[in-house]
């Protein structure tokens, strides 16, 4: 979902465009993700009311009464049908509405951060086992990659405060609080790389800062977040973007 415009997806599959292979991603998506599915569906619904016979039936009955009450000068008569095929249209406006907001999927912070968030696999994971030998960043990349997540929390901050830690073992650090759902603490090691400005760990930290803002009920810093990622140039715009959009 990374790599895809799965608006585009959506809409070509619904409107009938989508080819073979773009039909077969987005139905293997969706039973993967959920939240995507509950997007579908609510389109797919909408699309279904939007165009409803009835509704340019409607338009097209109303045009009809306003040429005859012209001609025909009748006008009560005219006023009070017309006041009926408005208020049919207000009622499917209204169905239309209730629909929509029956089928959005919910926007609850833990849904949304469980449709966005993926374990961050270190570069370092191939390092070595736990041993003595090891300098405290090997074991603690040992420990993640092994998803303990506590020890690997210990040998951080047992390197972090010999002040010989660099910018991979401060996000490390993030990742590893992350994981234990630590956001507070992990936030603040993201904001410290960001802060740093010159690493490699630039543009996930930014990130992985956005949906530590948005698991701490920080919902006004996370979409500020989001949307500085989503005007980036960040391969983590597009989910950024759609964040935004459920967030606001």
């Amino acid at each position: 979902m990374k790599t895809k415009d799965v608006n585009n997806a959506i809409e070509n599959w619904l409107g009938g465009h989508a080819d073979r292979s773009a039909q077969d991603w987005l139905i293997d998506e969706m039973k993967k993700d959920a939240a995507l599915a509950r997007e579908v569906t609510l389109r797919r619904k909408t699309d279904e009311i939007l165009s409803d016979r009835e509704v340019i039936n409607l338009r097209h009955k109303l045009t009809a009464i306003e040429m005859r009450r012209r001609n025909a000068g009748t006008v009560r008569r005219t006023v009070i049908r017309s006041a009926r095929y408005a208020a049919a249209v207000a009622l499917i406006a209204i169905l239309s509405t209730a629909l929509y907001l029956t089928l959005r999927p919910s926007d609850s912070p833990g849904e949304l951060y469980s449709a966005n968030y993926s374990r961050y696999e270190s570069p370092g994971a191939v390092r070595s086992a736990i041993s003595s030998e090891n300098t405290l960043m090997e074991n603690a990349i040992a420990s993640y990659a092994a998803r303990e997540y506590d020890k690997a929390i210990v040998y951080l901050e047992q390197l972090i405060n010999t002040g010989q830690e660099d910018m991979e073992s401060v996000f490390m650090h993030g990742m590893a609080n992350m994981e234990v759902k630590n956001y507070p603490v992990a936030s603040g090691s993201f904001t410290r790389v960001i802060d740093h400005n010159d690493n490699l760990y630039l543009e996930d930290a930014a990130w992985y800062l956005g949906l530590c803002y948005m698991m701490t009920d920080n919902k006004d810093k996370a979409v500020r977040q989001f949307s500085t990622i989503a005007s980036s140039g960040s391969r983590y715009s597009k989910q950024a973007a759609r964040l935004v959009r459920r967030l606001k």
